[in-house]
């Protein structure tokens, strides 16, 4: 299972765009952010999102051909409904992303999605898995 980690630098830093950090293994990566572009409590968030994305999403096989660059996506809104911090509309074809305001700048949003969709052709979606548990008696 891919691992993927938010970081938001320390305040002072010289501004940088948002960047992404493979990990050298293929366990995961680190997504860089400065300090005015993510909140606290959007790194658990996004945390949470990437990895989401990332069971959906997954590197493709080595040697295998690149797929098309795909669109993602992020709407930023001032209110959302009650409990919810993000909602994401997951295709194939796009990515489609609806946040609240306050946890990602408009700034940060525009680099993080452009930088996505600059790797997307080495990602395949897989399909969706459920699972479904009940009581035995």
């Amino acid at each position: 299972m891919l691992t993927i980690e938010v970081k938001r630098h320390p305040q002072g830093e010289p501004y940088f765009e948002p960047w992404i950090e493979d990990y050298e293994d293929g366990s995961g990566c680190l997504f860089h952010f400065h300090w005015d572009d993510i909140s606290d409590e959007g790194c658990p968030v996004f945390a949470e999102l990437f990895t989401q994305q990332a069971r959906r999403w997954h590197p493709r096989p080595p040697g295998s051909a690149l797929g098309p660059r795909i669109p993602i996506t992020m709407e930023r809104r001032a209110v959302m409904d009650e409990g919810v911090a993000v909602a994401v509309d997951d295709h194939a074809d796009y990515i489609a992303y609806t946040v609240r305001a306050d946890l990602i700048s408009e700034r940060g949003a525009g680099h993080l999605t452009r930088h996505q969709s600059e790797r997307s052709p080495w990602w395949e979606r897989t399909p969706a898995s459920y699972r479904i548990k009940r009581r035995t008696a």
